[in-house]
């Protein structure tokens, strides 16, 4: 029996061009928005496309985000302002940017959601911390669909000093030797099968570990999980994901849905 059923899915890596968001919003929209939000929101265009809805229209279908560490650039800018420009004449833009919410309220409004929304900001193990949440939004019958979205940011002290001390970022960080970039992705899961089910969770495994690491991949990202189970998924066959990193575990297996 499926623990829930995936409809739709995205990943991407790098940052989002905005010519690839003609088919969904004006790139006047986008203006002001941060890297790591445009990130997630093209993957959940895509990822809500997939599974049939319709962006445009409001749905009640719960939000899960895992932001990792959330905004780095967004945050960084903002202590630069505070040191260059002192307390009173800090950046509210780069400030608003900064808030692990904010990519929340971007999708939120973006995509019209009326459900639930969440954030989770757990590093490493921010999508299986986002995935357990969507998980339990349908098991609660608090909407019938969840879109989990994944952005992670680059750490601008790790990319510079982790390549040249690997071994000392090796127990924090995945791939301390990079390449270090944004990822992002997106998925929409539900309790119940529909007519776009693609998958079937058949066990989804999230907890605290002693066991020694063993990452999924060397993505220097917080955001490796999501983008290894997006690969995955694409090649569209049966597959157990197992990722023990930073003193948690999480499994995920999942066979291809038949109606």
């Amino acid at each position: 029996m499926a623990d829930f059923y995936i409809n739709g899915f995205s990943a991407l890596t790098g940052d989002a061009e905005t010519d690839l968001f003609t088919p969904y919003f004006e790139a006047r929209r986008l203006r002001r928005m941060e890297s790591i939000a445009k990130n997630a929101l093209l993957c959940s265009c895509r990822a809500l496309e997939q599974a049939g809805a319709d962006l445009h229209n409001p749905k009640d279908t719960g939000l899960s985000v895992a932001v990792g560490a959330g905004s780095l650039e967004s945050t960084c800018k903002f202590m630069d302002t505070i040191i260059d420009d002192g307390d009173e004449f800090s950046s509210p833009t780069a400030f608003a940017g900064s808030v692990h919410n904010s990519t929340s309220l971007t999708l939120s409004i973006f995509l019209r959601l009326n459900g639930p929304c969440v954030t989770t900001g757990q590093f490493d193990f921010s999508f299986a911390g986002a995935l357990l949440t969507a998980r339990e939004f349908l098991k609660r019958k608090m909407c019938k669909e969840s879109l989990v979205a994944v952005a992670e940011d680059v750490n601008p002290a790790a990319a510079c000093m982790a390549p040249q001390h690997p071994s000392l970022f090796a127990p924090v960080l995945r791939g301390p030797k990079g390449p270090f970039m944004r990822a992002a992705a997106a998925f929409v899961i539900s309790g119940e099968p529909t007519e776009n089910t693609r998958f079937s969770v058949t066990n989804f495994h999230f907890s605290r570990t002693d066991a020694p690491a063993a990452p999924c991949s060397d993505f220097s990202s917080a955001a490796a999980p999501a983008l290894e189970t997006v690969r995955r998924l694409e090649q569209g066959c049966a597959f157990t994901l197992k990722d023990v990193f930073g003193g948690a575990e999480m499994t995920l297996e999942a066979i291809p849905y038949v109606n």
